[in-house]
């Protein structure tokens, strides 16, 4: 079991950000230490909007008292995911520094929640600070195609010219989710420098948002116990899978089946 400190969005109704990587790290055995950037009422078009946002000073004084608690050394992995600010990315980037000054080994997972569908859907410096002070420090980045784009400003068309971008981006393993799409297929790409490893899965309809929340929290998961890269790719797909499977048609994801016995 590792402790994991997750940094992202929390929401009172629906699964995603951390109540979606929470569960999932959980449901393989890991204490999670969940620090949330941004507080909504629901997840986004499940209901009203409201939200209360974390300001980088807040988020600075939390990390500090862990700090002052002597947390830091226990960290075997950090994942972050939404950040409404540049100041919180920051004290984000700042923390994760420390971490693994405290402990070389520790995983650094950055999901690179900036937008989708062609548009960024926070702001500017916001996604800058991304890319600039968090991915420098990630052993493993989780972007979808979008993402990647726009990390990189390169606009890959073939599996080929997304692998060169994921090269480009820095972290020594990119798992690009939604690589490329059909009607009834989804691909996930691993990069390394030296290796690239491609998978398909069905493309399940009408599914509710969180599926790369969780799809982080599964791979790290698997990754801290034990599976190697492509190994840990295939375990997070089955699993991601039959919880998307056991949501379609539904307003949330159904994350008891994380505990479920496979069929």
């Amino acid at each position: 079991m590792a402790k994991v400190l997750a940094i992202s969005s929390r929401v009172v109704r629906g699964h995603v950000g951390l109540d979606a990587t929470v569960p999932a790290l959980q449901s393989l055995g890991h204490e999670v230490w969940a620090l949330p950037t941004v507080l909504l009422a629901s997840r986004p078009g499940l209901g009203r909007l409201e939200r209360l946002a974390f300001s980088g000073e807040d988020l600075s004084r939390m990390l500090a008292a862990l700090e002052a608690d002597g947390c830091r050394p226990q960290v075997g992995a950090v994942v972050t995911g939404y950040f409404p600010s540049a100041d919180c990315v920051a004290a984000a980037a700042q923390a994760v520094a420390a971490i693994k000054a405290a402990n070389p080994a520790a995983i650094v997972l950055v999901d690179p929640i900036l937008g989708d569908s062609g548009r960024l859907y926070i702001a500017e410096a916001t996604a800058e600070a991304i890319r600039d002070r968090l991915l420098p420090l990630a052993t493993i980045a989780t972007p979808n195609l979008f993402e990647l784009s726009w990390l990189t400003g390169s606009a890959p068309r073939t599996i080929a010219e997304t692998t060169q971008a994921a090269r480009r981006l820095g972290p020594p393993a990119a798992f690009i989710t939604s690589a490329s799409e059909t009607d009834s297929a989804v691909a996930t790409l691993l990069v390394q420098q030296q290796r690239e490893v491609l998978r398909e899965t069905a493309k399940r309809p009408d599914i509710p948002n969180g599926p790369g929340d969780l799809f982080a929290g599964l791979l790290l998961g698997n990754l801290l116990n034990g599976s190697t890269y492509a190994a840990g790719l295939d375990a997070s797909l089955t699993t991601l899978d039959r919880v998307l499977l056991a949501s379609t048609g539904r307003d949330v994801l159904q994350l008891a089946t994380l505990w479920a016995e496979p069929d």
